[in-house]
């Protein structure tokens, strides 16, 4: 299970997402200056599926939980990347390799499943941009494409699905 809801951290707001050099700042420092300061939300999920989607591969992400459902469209969040492996016996590597219209080397899905350079478990990885969540159905789940955007067969995803519009 989860967390039922996104964690608030706070970031310097010199940080550069395209470079991935942000640092986080000590909110509570009394030389923090709250001017320079941003709040954003984290989430965690654990590998393989943290790396396909701070890569940009996974485009979805899904929950049975309501957990992203007070974000509006558009919510920047900082993706945290758990300790542990997801025990999925390799099911993504079958979704990974099974789409006709772009196939995937091995190489590319090994790069695909690594965290960005300098970064491991336990760290924030990458901003991410919200789009919609909403909720689906285990037919919806079921179709290949569903399935190629989450990672993961429709049995084994959340109900509520929310897009991931952008990584940084």
């Amino acid at each position: 299970t989860g967390k039922s809801r996104a964690v608030d951290i706070r970031f310097d707001d010199t940080f550069a997402a395209s470079t991935r050099s942000s640092k986080l700042a000590d909110a509570s420092s009394p030389t923090a200056d709250p001017s320079d300061l941003v709040e954003l939300h984290a989430f965690s999920m654990n590998l393989p599926f943290a790396a396909l989607l701070a890569n940009g591969y996974k485009t979805l992400e899904t929950r049975n939980g309501t957990m992203f459902s007070p974000y509006p469209a558009g919510t920047l969040m900082l993706l945290h990347v758990g300790q542990r492996l997801y025990p999925d016996a390799n099911k993504h590597l079958e979704i990974m390799t099974s789409d006709a219209d772009n196939v995937l080397t091995d190489e590319r899905i090994k790069k695909l499943k690594s965290l960005p350079k300098g970064y491991g478990k336990g760290q924030l990885v990458a901003i991410c941009e919200l789009g919609k969540t909403y909720v689906t159905t285990l037919d919806e789940r079921c179709e290949p494409g569903f399935q190629r955007k989450v990672g993961a067969y429709g049995a084994d995803s959340g109900r509520f699905a929310t897009e991931i519009k952008r990584v940084a």
